[in-house]
């Protein structure tokens, strides 16, 4: 988390994380929405303190996420590439950049969600679908992060990745927990010492699978739509 607030490359910048408050538009649909004109202005903030508006609140959520993501990683593929820790400027755009969690190169970025038990059901619903425009529609700031890291990095395809381990994985996560030594290793103490339903764990019987994906082709329309809010944004950024 510190590495994303103090990362120079994304303050001021629009980035891939938030993009989906630029598709908002306002009721005439002529400009952008409430969202789109907060964080336009968070952004000229930003840029005229020199900082992050973060400040890095600990939550127990993004502790999970953060440790999960290694383990969704070695579950995936060694043809993805994890880079979640690098922010990629868009190539010609300068102030939009952003950091997909995994790419294939010249094929597909990557985004994963470990999200808790409500969310992750909503999601890992939609994913099962695959549906582009119901994915766009339902999960829109999920849509847009996608789209908009696939812009940036030059790929045609995008893919949204969702993971909750099951009841039987626990005891090896745990484990990793215990022994993890690495910067900020408080945070994830309360991995091994909670119980199983204290934690965004599945039954091992559940409805729902652990791993869920859905990959798509990006559409040009959106590639188009998203392009002209960014670059609009930038401007009314620098106004």
């Amino acid at each position: 988390m510190s590495s994303i607030i103090t990362n120079k490359k994304r303050v001021g910048n629009f980035t891939s994380s938030n993009i989906y408050k630029l598709c908002t538009s306002n009721r005439k649909g002529d400009s952008f929405g409430a969202p789109g004109l907060t964080y336009i202005k968070e952004k000229r903030i930003e840029k005229r303190l020199g900082r992050s508006l973060d400040t890095g609140a600990y939550s127990r959520s993004i502790a999970w996420g953060n440790f999960m993501e290694q383990r969704v990683f070695d579950l995936i593929g060694f043809e993805h590439k994890m880079r979640s820790d690098e922010t990629v400027h868009h190539p010609t755009i300068d102030g939009w950049a952003g950091s997909p969690d995994t790419i294939v190169p010249k094929v597909k970025v990557s985004d994963i969600k470990c999200y808790e038990p409500k969310n992750f059901a909503l999601y890992a619903e939609c994913l099962e679908k695959q549906d582009p425009e119901l994915f766009k529609k339902d999960f829109a700031k999920e849509y847009w992060q996608l789209v908009s890291n696939a812009i940036i990095n030059e790929v045609p395809n995008a893919e949204a990745i969702l993971y909750m381990p099951y009841k039987s994985e626990l005891e090896e996560i745990q484990e990793m927990a215990a022994n993890y030594d690495g910067l900020d290793m408080w945070k994830y103490r309360f991995i091994y010492e909670s119980e199983w339903w204290e934690l965004s764990v599945l039954p091992d019987d559940s409805y729902y699978k652990n791993l869920n994906s859905f990959e798509f082709e990006v559409p040009k329309d959106d590639i188009d739509f998203l392009t002209e809010r960014v670059e609009l944004a930038i401007k009314m950024r620098d106004e």
